[in-house]
């Protein structure tokens, strides 16, 4: 009997399971649909749309990737709204405290109520086709009924949650202003300059060296040392300076006629996130009219992100700007419930939130306003601050972007560029006339009184924001001389341009190679293109092959000869076979903790929880490796000179690396043994048993955070995009994972294999599967 139970338990657990999975074929009444829509389905799950008007187009949109990723979509407008908890338990609560701080659900709604009725209309339809494909459902996804709980209906706002999601993580950049104003605090100005010099030499010289008036600063060797005597030894450093975290970036490149053998002009985009299941784009095709769209769109809001309309290709990469202050404030010594602002002393405004939280009570807390914005929990400096951001203003935030349908040139679509709101970006397009051009799209801040690098107190009027950069004053540019644009992360403005756009722009090497590799070349195709953002040669690490090389003088010390060989034979490129690779890049990330953190003490005196990190750290980091100053070693207790100090790192570099012991790389130094990807579920972590049926599979892939082909574990390429506008035919495009979100689906993870192995797929879709018919409810 328990026997026939348990079957029957598992046929009606399968039952279901296959009962949750969408229909791609079909017949369906919309309400509120003017006219017809066919939505055909290629073999990869892949939606051709095609309808009479934009409302239907982006309606049926709603009803497909619902259908596709209805749980995916809940989760991303749960999580900028903090109410993640309420579903997934008590490990959300501080995730959701922090976004209920800062408002997110209210910025939404505020956003709505300002948009044109063109972009209401868009979303109000969006927002009906999700909710008609809900309906239509026979059984919700497996998460739903796994965690117990329906999805409420989908609103107008919840699209803007997800955009704001988008300018979230992409945009945040107030960890680092703390950062700043502790580290000023903390250390002379001298070494606050070294440590944070304003561009790296692969940038600098990608701008021709015009990028900034100053110099890059000498090593302040008396202020250093007077911090290395007084650091009170390494228990007080360990673990202080991180490595760089990966920018949440990407590649983007355009090349005009004169680098093609046609002619024409090519757009390359491959957009750097956390990868996860399913993947944050969703492919799509949307007909309407006159128009013809193709590309990448993002769960929950109706816009083709990157893609063509068939005269203009655009992509995009993230600026690293700053759009963040954080305001110091001073409080009314007399009245604690009040600051000062340059009107006078104003009250504290004050709202409650309530967090709900599965399996346990729920728990409110109070939220005190400024004029500026949210008052964080935690002091800064030991005064309260509060956060101005761009994101949350309503006015800073639109769907502007939907006119990129319409456009038919490079210069066009700048100016919806240059108008638009959302996440600020690096813009770059091609055009059918063989025009390229780059810009900035979204509302960048036009500081007056201070840049933003650090927190300054706002309340005697002399700083803050006066609006944003207007639309004509946003730089451009269009076919250059050199018949190419690259922008990865980079720097792209010296200081000849008036206003700040950022200080954590990352540094240029693969911007660099980009620039290199297009410098010489000629006749190129798209897959000329795809083939260059699989580039795996990284000459940023020649430094640390050198100095490990100069290291390493012990000829009867078996593990020194081994490891002299390995890193003479390194090639420069970060493939999985790439023996010594994994070496350099351990030994750096040591370099940085060893050689960095001794120096940044003081900051935890300020902070105990103070981490330094820049982009730029390589450039003082080899300063100081180059000079070895005598009276700047870190540790003169156990060494008795740099290399003897240096040495000790490699060989424990040398050590960790051999622990990543693999079947599959019976060399262990090899490159592949320890840059290995997994790809997972939310759910993985608290339902292990099910991992190796919820995860795309483990496996070694190539490219590194400084390669062109940017990866690491659990980061890298969200998607590879090469297009030419009018010739989308020839266009290239995957992305990791699949279409759908459901593990039984044939397109969850059908595009996994053609990512890892750099295997290109057609941008457009290919021969019609399963047809999906949507007809005006009563037709």
């Amino acid at each position: 009997m328990p026997a026939i139970l348990i079957g029957s338990g598992c046929i009606g657990i399968y039952w279901i399971l296959q009962a949750s999975l969408s229909v791609s074929g079909g017949h369906y009444r919309l309400s509120n649909l003017s006219s017809q829509v066919t939505v055909a389905f290629d073999e990869k799950g892949i939606p051709s749309i095609s309808a009479g008007s934009r409302e239907d187009a982006f309606r049926a949109l709603g009803f497909v990737t619902a259908r596709d990723r209805l749980f995916q979509m809940d989760l991303l407008r749960r999580h900028m709204a903090g109410r993640l908890a309420e579903v997934m338990g008590p490990a959300l609560k501080e995730s959701d405290r922090r976004h209920r701080l800062m408002g997110f659900e209210q910025v939404a709604s505020a956003i709505v109520q300002r948009l044109p009725q063109d972009q209401k209309q868009v979303l109000e339809a969006y927002a009906e086709g999700v909710n008609q494909a809900v309906d239509s459902l026979t059984v919700l996804p497996p998460e739903f009924w796994l965690l117990g709980y329906s999805p409420s209906a989908w609103r107008p706002e919840d699209s803007l949650l997800v955009v704001l999601g988008m300018e979230e993580d992409l945009g945040w950049t107030g960890d680092a202003e703390r950062r700043s104003s502790i580290m000023e605090a903390a250390l002379p100005e001298s070494v606050m300059r070294f440590f944070i010099p304003p561009i790296d030499h692969y940038t600098d010289r990608l701008l021709n060296g015009k990028a900034s008036a100053m110099p890059l600063p000498s090593i302040p060797e008396n202020e250093l040392s007077a911090l290395l005597n007084n650091n009170g030894g390494s228990e007080h450093y360990v673990g202080l300076v991180t490595d760089v975290p990966p920018p949440k970036g990407s590649n983007g490149w355009v090349v005009g006629p004169s680098k093609t053998w046609d002619g024409r002009a090519i757009l390359a985009n491959d957009m750097h996130l956390s990868l996860r299941v399913p993947n944050i784009w969703y492919r799509a095709e949307v007909r309407y009219g006159d128009v013809r769209l193709t590309g990448l769109t993002l769960p929950g809001v109706p816009l083709i992100v990157v893609g063509s309309n068939g005269k203009v290709a655009w992509g995009f990469t993230n600026i690293e700007g700053d759009f963040v202050d954080l305001v110091s404030l001073e409080l009314d010594l007399v009245d604690p419930g009040s600051y000062r602002t340059p009107k006078g002393k104003v009250r504290f405004g004050e709202r409650e939130e309530t967090v709900r939280v599965k399996g346990e009570v729920d728990f409110t807390f109070k939220v005190q306003t400024t004029e500026w914005g949210p008052v964080l929990p935690e002091s800064l400096l030991s005064k309260p601050a509060a956060v101005h951001w761009a994101a949350l203003d309503p006015d800073a935030t639109d769907l502007h972007l939907l006119n990129l349908d319409a456009v038919n040139d490079v210069q066009e679509a700048q100016t919806v560029f240059n108008r638009a709101g959302g996440p600020p970006l690096n813009a770059l397009t091609a055009d059918k006339q063989g025009n390229i051009g780059w810009t900035y799209t979204g509302k960048i801040p036009k500081r007056f009184g201070l840049d933003g690098s650090v927190s300054r107190s706002w309340a005697d009027g002399s700083r803050g924001w006066a609006g944003y950069i207007l639309p004509e004053e946003l730089p451009r540019l269009v076919n250059p001389p050199s018949g190419f644009i690259v922008n990865a992360n980079q720097r792209m403005l010296g200081d000849g341009y008036p206003y700040v756009i950022g200080h954590y722009f990352d540094q240029g090497h693969r911007a660099y190679r980009i620039a290199e590799r297009l410098s010489d070349a000629k006749n190129l195709t798209e897959r000329d293109m795809f083939a260059l953002q699989l580039d795996t040669k990284v000459e940023f690490y020649r430094f640390y092959q050198r100095l490990a090389l100069s290291l390493l003088h012990e000829h009867n010390d078996k593990v020194q000869v081994q490891l002299k060989q390995n890193l003479t034979n390194w090639d420069g490129f970060a493939e999985r076979d790439s023996v010594g690779f994994a070496v350099l890049v351990e030994f750096r990330k040591l370099l940085l903790d060893a050689v960095i953190a001794p120096f940044m003490t003081k900051c935890r005196e300020y902070d105990p929880e103070f981490r330094f990190d820049s982009a730029m750290i390589d450039e003082p980091l080899q300063q100081l490796l180059e000079a070895k100053l005598p009276a700047l070693l870190p540790d003169k207790i156990h060494y008795r000179d740099w290399d003897s100090f240096l040495l000790n790192l490699l060989i424990q570099a040398e050590g960790n690396v051999s622990a990543h012991n693999s079947a599959d790389f019976p060399k262990s130094l090899a490159w592949g043994a320890v840059n290995q990807v997994t790809i997972a579920h939310p759910f993985s972590d608290s339902l292990p048993l099910l991992r190796n049926w919820l995860d795309m599979p483990k496996v070694a892939v190539p490219g590194c955070v400084q390669c062109v082909r940017m990866g690491e574990p659990g980061y890298g390429a969200s998607e590879r995009l090469v297009v030419s506008p009018g010739r989308e035919g020839n266009g290239i495009l995957h992305m990791p994972g699949g279409q759908s979100g459901h593990p039984l689906s044939p397109h969850y993870g059908d595009q996994q294999q053609a990512w890892v192995e750099g295997t290109a797929l057609p941008l457009e879709s290919g021969t019609s599967v399963h047809r999906l018919e949507l007809v005006p409810h009563g037709g």
